[in-house]
């Protein structure tokens, strides 16, 4: 999903790569911004990326939840439920990918379907400019809850722990240009048929809940297609983040470390599932 977890794998493998690609997008924004700012750059930078210290510091003290070391324990224990990487390697790497995103894209519609989980996940909504700094914008607990989750997931499928770094880092470095303040150059569009671009994925960032309950997946847009959660574009004027705390006291780095305590508002209806606080896809 917007994912946390995958810091920590590609950060081992694909760290020099994901840093370059993160100072490319900031410099395009910088000369070529799709859309005005709307809050102070120094505040928001400053949080999202607290934020994100903490988180890489957290996951340094765990370990073992990282999706790839989870899945080189359940090898060498014998815990895997499938084993697709017992499988030749091409043909393991590749159905892992597939594989990871699709259960990436339900993950993440579970973070917006059950309120206990939109409540951690909607720090990252509440970013009121979309820009490469929200990709690293995630709350503590929400990665915490994720990381057991997908090195459950790992453990039941048997990924080969190459496969898990390979997704991450083309994840990782998706979404930071997935939520990059650019407009995606227009020769290029009809990569918007496979894969998230920023304007799709600006979408799924709209203060209304509706185009905010669509375009979940993670890389490959297949999903939201296949499952009914595809958005072209906004009905009118996108406005982002979340109406409840758009004022710019929200973008401080205490309030956003308590703004699960703070949500009162619905979980975003899912798309043909009904509405409100219960709503399930």
């Amino acid at each position: 999903m917007d994912s946390a977890s995958d810091w920590f794998d590609a950060g081992k493998i694909g760290a020099p790569l994901v840093a370059g690609v993160f100072f490319l997008v900031a410099a395009w924004e910088a000369f070529r911004p799709a859309r005005a700012a709307t809050t102070s750059l120094g505040l928001r930078w400053f949080g999202n990326f607290a934020l994100f210290s903490l988180v890489w510091a957290m996951g340094a003290f765990l370990p073992l939840l990282t999706v790839d070391g989870a899945a080189a324990m359940a090898r060498e224990q014998g815990w895997r439920v499938l084993d697709i990487a017992s499988w030749p390697s091409a043909v393991a790497i590749g159905l892992s990918f597939v594989a990871l995103d699709f259960i990436g894209y339900w993950e993440h519609r579970l973070f917006h379907a059950v309120p206990i989980l939109w409540r951690l996940h909607a720090l990252h909504h509440s970013d009121t400019d979309l820009d490469v700094t929200t990709t690293i914008r995630h709350h503590p607990f929400e990665v915490l809850t994720q990381l057991p989750l997908n090195a459950a997931i790992a453990v039941l499928f048997g990924f080969p722990p190459a496969a898990i770094v390979l997704y991450g880092t083309v994840v990782i470095v998706g979404q930071l240009y997935q939520h990059a303040n650019v407009e995606h150059p227009p020769a290029l569009r009809w990569i918007g048929v496979l894969v998230m671009t920023p304007a799709l994925h600006r979408i799924h960032h709209s203060a209304a809940y509706d185009e905010s309950n669509s375009n979940f997946s993670n890389f490959l847009t297949l999903w939201d297609r296949l499952f009914g959660t595809f958005r072209a574009a906004p009905r009118a004027t996108l406005h982002l983040g979340l109406t409840e705390f758009s004022a710019p006291g929200f973008q401080r780095l205490d309030r956003m470390l308590f703004l699960p305590w703070l949500v009162t508002g619905q979980v975003p209806p899912a798309i043909g599932g009904g509405s409100g606080r219960n709503a399930v896809f």
